[in-house]
């Protein structure tokens, strides 16, 4: 989805050779002759239409947008923050320091300029991008799971079950179709725990892999193997972000019925 044209334009006026032209133009319109800034304006608005409307350029401004925002992991944690646990906090905390270690302003100049250090200082962000949603996810698996009692349903289940043969045909339908209902939550419970166990592996992948691209980045021993490194762990994330999602389709199966669920009595 392309930005607006504004936003082509703003890019465009606030490159420093614009800054130069201008100057220059500025320059002649006083000290030889004023009609020297009426053709630097005319040539600076023929600039700004020509690199806005620019597909290449456009693509550029693009990608720092998405860089800019990719970085911006700061403003996604103080919105998440909230809907995470501690415990998943102090792990996150441990897990910024990290990126903290390869922010511009702690390496030298000819690793800042370094086009596979720029790309990893992105990917790295984006990992925490994706730690801080999977930590989300995890708490609400960890607040569903500990609301609920498997045991609980089971013995209404088996309640139920035992109470089918004394039913008449109208109440027997009822209760089948809670024991449904019941058995579907003792389903999604055990599936809730298994995607829980497939986050936390998942967010201890992303500690690891940005401890070795840290390193890495930060000795200049392998840029490009840590760039490899990450993208391939970020392809494996988009399973994770799914199961991550699923937490919601979880929370909109539980309409309400409670464990201790009693079937009203039937009317004579």
């Amino acid at each position: 989805m392309r930005n607006p044209f504004g936003t082509y334009l703003k890019h465009a006026f606030g490159n420093q050779y614009n800054y130069i032209a201008m100057a220059l133009f500025g320059g002649l319109g006083v000290l030889l002759d004023p009609g020297w800034l009426m053709i630097g304006g005319g040539l600076e608005l023929l600039y700004l239409w020509m690199m806005a409307s620019n597909p290449r350029f456009m693509r550029h401004v693009d990608s720092l947008i998405e860089d800019e925002k990719a970085l911006n992991y700061e403003a996604l944690r103080d919105k998440l923050w909230a809907q995470i646990e501690l415990e998943q906090r102090d792990n996150y905390r441990a897990l910024e320091q990290q990126a903290v270690r390869i922010s511009a302003d702690e390496l030298p100049r000819n690793l800042q300029d370094d086009p596979f250090f720029q790309e990893n200082r992105r990917k790295v962000a984006t990992l925490l991008a994706n730690y801080l949603r999977m930590a989300v996810a995890v708490t609400r698996y960890n607040r569903y799971l500990d609301s609920a009692d498997p045991q609980k349903i089971t013995e209404n289940i088996e309640r139920l079950q035992s109470e089918l043969g004394e039913a008449s045909e109208r109440v027997v339908g009822i209760k089948k179709k809670n024991i449904e209902v019941l058995q579907k939550r003792l389903d999604k419970l055990e599936k809730a725990k298994s995607n829980l166990e497939y986050l936390k592996a998942q967010m201890e992948t992303i500690e690891d892999t940005m401890h070795l691209a840290v390193d890495q980045i930060t000795t200049q021993s392998d840029p490009k193997g840590s760039s490899m490194q990450i993208d391939n762990l970020l392809f494996n994330l988009q399973e994770t972000e799914l199961i991550a999602q699923e937490m919601e389709s979880v929370l909109e199966l539980e309409d309400g019925l409670d464990e201790s669920f009693n079937l009203p009595r039937e009317r004579e």
